[in-house]
């Protein structure tokens, strides 16, 4: 398959798309566009962003040709040796697995535009762009001017480019591999920090991996205007969109920057090369159905902020952060004990990664992270320190990453009893196939660590007396809504979701007044649904809700729990 991709009018978006296919000795002839892309196990349905779509001849003749689904067309190719596939494709979507097409830049996932038949996804394929001859570009793909090769579609579909006039490089060699850090749109990060911090996060994890699965690797970051943040993992390379670029607390921007960065290459083992059973290979026609997404996000958003601690990036109380934003996200989310994270997981194409409503399901990162949590300080535990998930992942990579062989639950739950030295079918039962709450495991993995859970009530006095979670009402400047009951918190009896809160005793509230309420009764004004307004009262009983967790150091650590901390996270136990 040979593509030639040209850019005729940035005002307009379209990319304009042209497919040489080799039909020699078929009879007929099926074309594919991608349903899903690698990294969102959901359906995407790229074909809505196609126009004037035909099929030509090579002397130009039309092939009638018809659909048989809603991404897959099929003709009649016995009188021809060639047909060409011609159609646009509308590239402005911006995010971390889409396109995008304007006067400054070109950014392209292949997976969402890219045509293909099934026969021929194992054979080389060429990409022709027509480039402005000022842009510099960013790929994975081997190039000879504006000429891409890659070494089959599956390579084709997993390596995203980018090319713009004011692509900032910055590159790095940790291990063998060259990294190169490809930035697009203004911001106000450190380029000589993100060179130092990268190189450390990148050693840390080829250190405990052993080798990177790549020669090279490209992080694409595209720094946006607006408060964003989305990254995508690709076989060597990643693109990551964030913003605001120019932020005003650049210590946020940076924290996200980094964090998203180690935890989408750490994907270059654990997706792309350790992959799920029902993965293998990618069928892109098809539905990704897999019950392992705890694992393949899950403990990648664990390692990912553990890395930065273990390569020295982040200090104690830069990971305890990140650690107590997990446990938040974690406990706050009463899906967990609705829907266990193996279902949740093979619920992903159904209802992607958004909330539909409240408390449906878990989250595969914030489930997966805390399952990887338990096992790694259970292992740790078991063998001393000896041994630790870091095992658990190696052999994965070995025994599954390195020979191109899909993995199971049960080949992650033999792997982790063989290092535990003890059946684990109780925890997997319980917590991975299970919803049971994980507080009082984690306290008492936390004390082999010399820490603890600290459990305190919420300061907010709607969160901790009513059970009820606010946030902003769209762009209104200050108003807010009801965004999160408590199962079976007092708000129930008063509260839908959605509320908007107009007054509390008569006064108006926003984010910043709210602590200012004392306990007691509170008569709200609320706007409900289709404009409807009611007043009621609600007087809070004895149950507290929304309580706040902090990991904190125990008050005398031994020293023995002192050097299982440093163990677990390459930090001294302040």
């Amino acid at each position: 398959m040979q593509y030639n991709i040209s850019f005729p009018n940035p005002l307009q978006h379209f990319f304009e798309i042209s497919v040489s296919i080799d039909t020699t000795h078929k009879s007929e002839l099926e074309i594919f566009l991608p349903i899903w892309r690698p990294g969102r196990y959901e359906a995407a349905n790229f074909s809505k962003y196609l126009r004037d779509f035909k099929i030509e001849s090579e002397a130009g003749d039309i092939i009638t040709h018809r659909k048989t689904s809603s991404s897959s067309w099929k003709i009649d190719a016995s009188s021809e040796d060639t047909v060409i596939v011609k159609y646009k494709y509308w590239a402005y979507r911006m995010d971390a697995g889409s396109s995008w097409f304007d006067e400054d830049l070109i950014y392209i996932n292949f997976v969402n535009c890219m045509v293909y038949v099934k026969e021929l996804m194992t054979e080389p394929c060429e990409i022709v762009l027509d480039l402005p001859e000022n842009f510099k570009v960013g790929c994975g793909l081997k190039r000879q001017g504006n000429k891409f090769e890659a070494s089959d579609y599956y390579e084709l579909a997993d390596s995203p480019l980018i090319a713009s006039a004011e692509l900032e490089h910055l590159t790095y060699t940790a291990g063998d591999t060259d990294f190169h850090v490809w930035i697009s749109g203004k911001h106000s990060v450190d380029s000589e920090k993100i060179v130092t911090d990268f190189k450390k996060f990148s050693e840390s994890q080829i250190q405990i991996m052993g080798e990177f699965p790549e020669p090279d690797y490209h992080f694409i970051l595209i720094m946006l205007p607006f408060k964003f943040y989305h990254g995508v993992e690709h076989h060597d390379s990643t693109v990551i969109c964030l913003g605001p670029g120019i932020a005003t607390d650049i210590d946020e921007l940076y924290t996200q920057l980094i964090g998203v960065s180690s935890h989408e290459l750490f994907h270059s083992w654990n997706i792309l090369k350790i992959r799920p059973k029902e993965l293998m290979p990618y069928e892109y026609n098809k539905e990704a159905f897999f019950p392992t997404g705890y694992v393949a996000e899950g403990f990648t958003t664990y390692y990912g902020d553990l890395f930065l601690a273990k390569s020295g990036v982040f200090d104690q109380e830069a990971y305890f952060t990140e650690l107590n934003t997990l446990f938040k996200r974690h406990f706050y989310n009463f899906g967990r004990l609705n829907y266990s994270v193996a279902d949740s997981s093979e619920d992903l194409w159904i209802d992607g990664y958004a909330l539909n409503f409240p408390d449906r399901k878990s989250s595969i990162y914030v489930e997966g992270a805390m399952v990887a949590l338990c096992l790694d300080l259970m292992i740790r535990k078991s063998s001393s320190d000896e041994k630790s998930l870091d095992d658990v992942l190696k052999k994965l990579y070995v025994d599954f990453g390195k020979t191109g062989k899909g993995y199971t639950s049960d080949d992650v739950q033999q792997i982790c009893e063989e290092l535990y030295g003890d059946s684990l079918s109780d925890f997997f039962q319980r917590h991975v196939f299970g919803t049971d709450d994980k507080e009082e495991l984690i306290n008492g993995l936390l004390s082999h660590v010399g820490c603890m859970l600290w459990k305190s009530e919420n300061t907010n006095p709607f969160e901790n007396y009513l059970g009820i979670r606010l946030s902003s009402v769209g762009d209104n400047k200050g108003g807010l809504k009801v965004s999160h009951i408590a199962p079976g918190a007092i708000g129930e009896g008063f509260f839908s979701i959605n509320d908007e809160i107009v007054t509390v005793n008569n006064q108006p509230l926003t984010i910043e007044t709210i602590e200012q309420f004392d306990p007691g009764e509170y008569t709200f004004l609320v706007k409900r649904s289709f404009d409807k307004t009611v007043t009621f009262t609600v007087k809070p009983g004895e149950q507290r809700y929304f309580p706040q967790y902090k990991i904190t150091p125990l008050l005398h650590p031994t020293p023995q729990q002192r050097d299982s901390f440093e163990s677990w996270t390459g930090l001294k136990l302040a």
